[in-house]
């Protein structure tokens, strides 16, 4: 995927010269969710072609009563034009107010389905995919980058429509009244048109570079509210307001880059309108002064020359939040585009459930995308139907590596996976996961209540199973202790509880998953030894009658373990119960007198 993140300045160019090929894609990606919103869509059509019409009309009401009524003396004539006027600008005014809330509908509608398609699209990425992109980045995708998008489906750009039909029919309109003041009227568009061609590439260029910083940013709060502890234990909020000033700075300087283009391009198509004010004024004037021309006629001519340029001052706004919007697309495509490698297979078979034999592993071997390196080298062994197999070895031996292949996080390089006799490849991966529960060191916590943090997963179990998964937890009592019980709200990830509560937590959102497959990955390394001893108890019911892999920091509390595999190097090096490792005096044997001297 690219990462404009991590794009030199000398390569921005480029990136920016890939994404001149990318007009015709962003319309059509904007065009599916809007087409899809045909009776709006139409609606909106309608009503921008019925204020286009209405708007035509106005000028002729001006030039009769200057040119009819006025000359007349006719005052019934002069109320009965004058009323008609402003009858036609009410109706334009009401279907304006329509038009632009039917607009901002359609728009919402549209972009929630693009955003949402994003969502989705990120939340079936690989779990690989998350550890190579940053957090703040994907949010600016999933936020501003959008944001940018939204402005193309807005009212300005549906103008553009009924204004493109206004114009043709205008100047055509003042072609056949008289070619010549039409022709030199035309003569600024030329001009208007290489003033935006121009500004364009500027426009586009700055944006790029906006959008760099405005990630950078994302990046550096998602990174500084996160790693807040650190922060205050190393009193480093000094250096990490450095670097958010300088990101400020760069991200101003941009801003005013983007800003300067603008108002070039702005000013420049002003003054252009201008003189084609100052066109009609002198000719029609001259025509005026040779009788040639009336000054209803000039002042319906001034209104007209107002109808064409409207559209043409509207393309520079236009064409600017197209330019925003060309950079932000080509950053949501790098979602689109990335394909998911670990997929659900065309005719998958059910997870084998209650399981029979247990799960073997082949001559499995893994390493990771672009890396030759490899992470686990022919890893075969059998885990036991309903009994604990531990898996230990010094930090990097790739235990933790194996447990997600086991959940299929990651695809094997080679080798096969088995749950009795389906391979792992044959299930989907829902039904799957849904069959085992990982209790993990690093304990996610929701930020919400107690309940909803043992219910996430099992979002349709009753009070009762909470609590009594509470209880197996050994964390009902402290619950019974809030005053808000299970209603309790814990914080962001979890500040209002102890390293051991969130634990057993986790230990209870387990047992109310009641998956007949459980892994511990390191699951009491940072706690005390008594927490640990009070969570082991939690450990030993959530692991009876169940197919148990445990990652062991700890070598004492595995010592029950039915099988340990010792791990080094990506490799299994020893098998075997805690007394037969320790009588053959080999890496085992070694790690336990370590923690034991």
């Amino acid at each position: 995927m690219r990462n404009m993140n991590k794009l030199p300045p000398s390569e921005l160019k480029k990136y920016l010269a890939h994404l001149k090929v990318k007009p015709s894609e962003l319309i059509f990606f904007i065009a599916k969710p809007v087409i899809k919103r045909r009776a709006l869509l139409i609606t909106n059509i309608i009503l921008l072609f019925a204020l286009a019409f209405l708007n035509f009309l106005v000028p002729q009401f001006t030039k009769t009563i200057i040119d009819v009524a006025i000359p007349e003396r006719s005052t019934s004539y002069l109320v009965h034009e004058v009323l008609l006027m402003l009858g036609v600008t009410a109706l334009i005014g009401l279907l304006s107010f329509a038009n632009a809330y039917l607009m901002q509908r359609l728009s919402l509608e549209a972009i929630a389905d693009i955003r949402l398609a994003t969502y989705n699209k990120l939340l079936k990425q690989d779990y690989g995919y998350f550890q190579d992109t940053k957090t703040g980045d994907l949010m600016v995708r999933l936020t501003s980058d959008i944001q940018n998008i939204q402005l193309l489906v807005s009212n300005n750009t549906f103008s553009l429509v009924s204004q493109a039909f206004t114009f043709v029919g205008v100047l055509g309109f003042l072609y056949i009244r008289d070619w010549k003041m039409a022709l030199l009227i035309s003569l600024t568009f030329p001009i208007l048109y290489l003033n935006i061609q121009f500004s364009r590439g500027h426009i586009r260029e700055a944006n790029a570079k906006m959008r760099r910083n405005l990630s950078k940013i994302s990046n550096q709060l998602q990174s500084t509210f996160t790693q807040i502890e650190l922060i205050k234990n190393y009193t480093t909020e000094a250096h990490e307001s450095v670097k958010f000033d300088k990101l400020v700075k760069e991200g101003n300087h941009y801003q005013l880059d983007v800003t300067k283009w603008q108002n070039i391009l702005s000013p420049v198509t002003t003054f252009v309108n201008t003189v084609g004010t100052a066109i009609v004024l002198l000719f029609g004037g001259y025509l005026i002064i040779n009788h040639e021309l009336s000054i209803g006629e000039l002042v319906a001519y001034i209104s007209y020359l107002a109808l064409l340029q409207a559209p043409i001052t509207l393309i520079s706004q236009v064409i600017n939040n197209f330019q925003n919007a060309l950079v932000s697309y080509d950053h949501i495509e790098d979602v689109m585009r990335v394909t998911e490698k670990v997929v659900d297979p065309v005719n998958p078979q059910p997870f084998p459930n209650p399981l029979q034999n247990g799960i073997s592993l082949n001559n499995v071997n893994f390493h990771y995308t672009g890396s030759e390196s490899p992470i686990l080298s022919h890893i075969t062994f059998n885990i036991p139907a309903g009994k604990t197999t531990a898996l230990v070895g010094r930090s990097g031996a790739g235990k933790t590596t194996l447990i997600k292949l086991l959940t299929r996080m990651y695809d094997t390089s080679a080798g096969e996976i088995n749950y009795d006799t389906t391979e792992i490849r044959q299930m989907t991966l829902k039904d799957l996961r849904q069959h085992i529960s990982v209790v993990s060191q690093d304990v996610t916590i929701i930020d919400g209540t107690i309940a909803e943090n043992i219910r996430y997963g099992s979002f349709g179990a009753t009070k009762d199973k909470i609590l009594q998964a509470a209880e197996l937890a050994d964390i009902l009592n402290f619950i019974k202790s809030l005053p808000q019980g299970l209603e309790t709200q814990v914080g962001e990830r979890g500040v209002k509880l102890s390293g051991g509560q969130k634990q057993r937590l986790s230990i209870a959102r387990a047992f109310l998953k009641d998956a007949p497959v459980v892994v511990l990955d390191e699951a009491t390394a940072a706690l005390d030894n008594e927490s640990e001893k009070l969570i082991q108890h939690a450990f030993d019911n959530l692991m009876q009658g169940r197919t148990s892999i445990v990652i062991a920091h700890r070598l004492s509390t595995i010592h029950a373990a039915h099988q340990i595999i010792v791990m080094d190097a990506g490799k299994v090096v020893e098998k075997g119960n805690h007394a037969t490792l320790l009588q053959q005096g080999g890496l085992y044997k070694m790690l336990y007198d370590l923690q034991f001297e």
